[in-house]
């Protein structure tokens, strides 16, 4: 999964806040966040 929200994060499908619900949902974890919000 979390190489899938990278992507979009990438392409700009995805917004801080659906990152953020992602880890509620435990498909990623802060620090992958962190990563992939760095990775622009």
């Amino acid at each position: 999964m979390y190489y899938k929200l990278l992507q979009m994060y990438k392409d700009g499908l995805l917004t801080e806040a659906m990152l953020n619900k992602a880890i509620t949902k435990g498909w990623i974890t802060e620090e992958q966040k962190i990563q992939i919000m760095l990775s622009e």
